[in-house]
């Protein structure tokens, strides 16, 4: 996972998060809301969380408060990880790393695999090339039987689709301050493969962001459960 578009999102994103720091406030998102209902009932101490892009550890704590159980947020960008250490309170128990995918799979203390894995809106961002790798990586991370949420815009999103700079000779997919592709629920069953689709469906919801900017957003919302 070394193309060109993750890196230059990584540094777009650390300049963002250095520059307007908490950029969508301290709540948490749409997908740590649906995750925790989802968990809830099954929620102990020994359950283990992988949040992949947890920026400045809204989710991360958030799903450590409600559930009770061990997150480990990661995240390339170095000003988030420094964010989200200073806001995390001692009753909870989670840990942030600076990293990728690659460098977890290194990190003999970290590598997992995990009870769940947590993706935020992090999908979209990657090339087709880094996705097929990206996923690939995740179904080593997951525990089998153990489940994946993540969610990532869709083409129905009126804030971001079709914004900016035509990517030539793909899909879906347009460069927007940062490379953007907007997959199709066949893609994502297919990226998945490894996953028994439990539940696939576009939500649209609203976003606020920490300046009062609210925008509107449609997005895929995938469950799925490591075979």
């Amino acid at each position: 996972m070394s193309s060109e578009p993750i890196f230059a999102a990584a540094r777009y994103w650390d300049r963002r998060y250095a520059l307007d720091g908490r950029l969508w406030g301290d709540g948490p998102s749409e997908l740590a809301r649906l995750a925790v209902a989802r968990l809830r009932p099954y929620a102990t101490p020994a359950l283990t969380i992988l949040e992949v892009g947890c920026a400045y550890g809204r989710d991360a704590r958030y799903l450590a408060a409600e559930l009770g159980c061990r997150v480990l947020g990661l995240d390339p960008s170095p000003t988030a990880i420094a964010a989200a250490r200073k806001a995390l309170s001692a009753d909870l128990d989670v840990e942030y790393v600076a990293g990728d995918l690659a460098s977890l799979a290194s990190d003999a203390e970290h590598a997992g695999p995990y009870d769940i894995v947590h993706i935020c809106n992090i999908y979209h961002l990657l090339s087709p090339g880094a996705r097929r790798e990206f996923a690939a990586a995740l179904a080593t991370l997951v525990l089998p039987g153990g489940l994946l949420f993540l969610s990532t815009l869709s083409p129905r999103d009126p804030q971001h689709f079709a914004m900016g700079e035509p990517v030539l000779g793909e899909e879906r997919s347009w460069v927007e301050h940062v490379y953007l592709h907007f997959c199709t629920g066949d893609e994502l069953m297919a990226d998945f493969s490894a996953f028994t689709v439990l539940d696939l469906e576009e939500r649209c919801y609203d976003e606020h962001n920490a300046n009062g900017q609210v925008h509107h957003h449609a997005s895929w919302f995938l469950e799925g459960r490591r075979r």
